[in-house]
């Protein structure tokens, strides 16, 4: 009996503790009683700046001169001459290379030989043709006085249609001589090779006395040298698939070379590739981009390793927020009235239907009264640090920038206390001067959307 009464007791005292959990609880989930005061989340907080925010996309590449020929020989022969070196100034028409050319003056001798017999064949067939055409004449005549027969008229037809082809035979065969002719003349003048464009001679590859030979679909030619105008250079480099859209022609840039990686070198987006390939034994796909150098810089050779920031996007004077003020909540975490007016905004920007909509919104915490209040912010341009707010928040309110488990615990309402950034430590830095400091490239951008319509369609933080 005592026992049934222990359980029994056991029991009520259990679900008295359920209840009494039960209807001491706000409709967030936390107690009534306040035995013990909420304990305060330590945050960093910010306000919102004026300043220029600039997005850029990264890209390697290499440098090479904007115009570059390779020069190759388009004939057989042994080289006879070559007057330049390495590394020496050409003006367009100057001779780089002559080959032995006793073969293809024989092949025009030959040439003209064919063509001035094939004409004395033409006046000699011409010749035939006139008294071809005298003995049919007269035939005729003869006919009509029937002094000869019809056996006799025919052959002397006959004949006078030899004639005839063979004279068009003959000219032909002229047609045909002179062509050959003229292929042995271009053959002859391809023994000397010009400059096609003034520059320097960035390598050379045969030497004089050596036997060229022209290319074949298998075989490629030999190469004689390479003709580089390094008076306009280039950067041929590879913008990833993420960033190619934002690519686009005539963007400024700005190139660092791995012999200098303090001070940049201006230049500008010439074209972005139309389509992507993959390195060889990588998977990612690249855009080729051509950026050309601005300005004549003695740093810049052909052959340069180098790293290229593309601005792709610029706001003057924007209202700019630390980047890590930007957090990314469930709809479920959200509360009720932002919920409503994120759908809404979503709806206005084209999801219409509900599986269109963000599975996370993007919000900012404000402090106000020590408590974190959550607001729906529209974002623009970003950049390493920063990020454009086109709405949401303005210069005067104080944003929670951090630090990273502080933002993850904040909800709606939680107690903050604002704390002071830690110093940093002291100790000897080297200082550069500010317009080399401004010029050192900043790391790749962030996930972030670079617009409001981008930021409405996200489904992941």
């Amino acid at each position: 009996m005592k026992t049934v009464v222990g359980i029994v007791v056991f029991g009520v005292i259990v679900g008295g503790l359920f209840a009494l959990n039960h209807v001491t609880r706000r409709q967030d989930g936390k107690s009534i009683l306040n035995v013990a005061g909420e304990l305060e989340i330590p945050v960093e907080a910010a306000r919102p700046e004026q300043r220029d925010i600039v997005r850029t996309v990264q890209a390697p590449g290499e440098v090479e001169a904007f115009a570059e020929v390779d020069i190759s020989s388009e004939v057989v022969g042994k080289i006879l001459e070559m007057p330049v070196e390495e590394g020496d100034h050409v003006q367009a028409g100057d001779l780089l290379c002559r080959l032995d050319d006793a073969l293809y003056r024989a092949q025009v001798l030959s040439g003209e030989a064919n063509v001035a017999k094939l004409k004395a064949m033409i006046t000699q067939a011409d010749a035939d043709l006139e008294r071809a055409e005298r003995d049919w004449s007269q035939q005729q005549r003869l006919r009509e006085t029937n002094a000869t027969s019809d056996m006799e008229l025919a052959n002397y037809r006959t004949a006078l249609i030899g004639a005839r082809a063979v004279c068009e035979m003959r000219r032909q065969e002229l047609i045909e001589a002179e062509a050959g002719l003229q292929s042995a003349k271009e053959a002859l003048a391809k023994t000397v090779i010009r400059a096609p464009i003034a520059g320097i001679v960035a390598q050379r590859f045969a030497k004089r006395g050596e036997v060229v030979i022209t290319g074949t679909m298998n075989n490629p030619g030999t190469r004689v040298m390479v003709i580089s105008d390094l008076s306009r250079m280039q950067v041929r480099c590879r913008v990833d698939e993420a960033d190619a859209p934002l690519a686009a022609a005539e963007q400024p840039a700005r190139i660092y070379l791995q012999s200098d990686t303090r001070r940049n070198v201006p230049g500008s987006v010439l074209r972005v590739g139309a389509k992507g390939s993959k390195p060889l034994g990588r998977d990612v796909v690249t855009f080729e981009t051509l950026v050309l150098i601005t300005g004549d810089d003695p740093r810049v050779k052909p052959g340069m390793t180098a790293n290229v920031e593309i601005e792709v996007a610029r706001r003057d004077n924007a209202l700019t927020i630390p980047i890590q003020a930007v957090v990314y909540r469930k709809r479920r975490d959200v509360p009720a009235d932002l919920l409503k007016q994120s759908d809404a905004q979503q709806v206005q920007s084209g999801a219409t239907a509900r599986q269109n909509l963000a599975e996370y919104i993007r919000l900012v915490f404000c402090v106000a009264d020590d408590k974190a209040q959550p607001h729906l912010v529209q974002i623009g341009v970003n950049d390493a640090t920063g990020v454009e707010v086109l709405s949401g928040v303005t210069s005067e309110d104080t944003l929670v920038t951090g630090p990273y488990r502080s933002l993850d615990q904040l909800q709606g309402g939680s107690r903050v206390k604002v704390q002071q950034k830690p110093a940093a430590s002291a100790g000897p830095t080297a200082t550069a001067p500010s317009d080399q400091a401004a010029s050192q490239p900043t790391s790749a951008p962030t996930s972030a959307p670079t617009d409001g319509s981008q930021a409405e369609a996200e489904q992941e933080p």
